[in-house]
């Protein structure tokens, strides 16, 4: 028996952490515009190819945890980054746990290590 899937956004230790999938052409940006808010958010991307669309298309896992007082306007502005830069949230936390520490290479997920191949 599997256990449940855990909810995206999760609460951990006050914040919330919000799992989600950004096409690695746009990770630096969505940094980039939350180290410029002041208090909202940490962005960390866990697996720099995590899923590969045809054509083209590379999506990076990643995770946003919020601090406590910018939770709603961490919600809008995902919310504005979904149409802007493609920026998906998982429907559910992905099996990592919510306190790893990616190494240089990314984390594996559900057993399975990040994609390293050439194509």
């Amino acid at each position: 028996m599997s256990a449940a899937p855990r909810p995206n956004p999760e609460p951990f230790e006050g914040s919330l952490i919000w799992w989600i999938e950004v096409p690695a052409s746009e990770q630096y940006y969505v940094q980039g515009l939350l180290e410029g808010y002041d208090s909202i958010g940490y962005y960390q991307t866990l697996v720099p190819d995590y899923r590969r669309e045809v054509p083209g298309g590379i999506y990076a896992l990643a995770r946003i945890t919020s601090t406590e007082g910018g939770r709603e306007e961490l919600r809008f502005l995902l919310d504005a980054l979904r149409a802007e830069c493609g920026l998906r949230v998982l429907e559910a936390a992905p099996e990592i746990s919510p306190d790893v520490q990616p190494a240089s290479g990314g984390v594996s997920v559900g057993g399975v290590a990040p994609f390293s191949g050439s194509g």
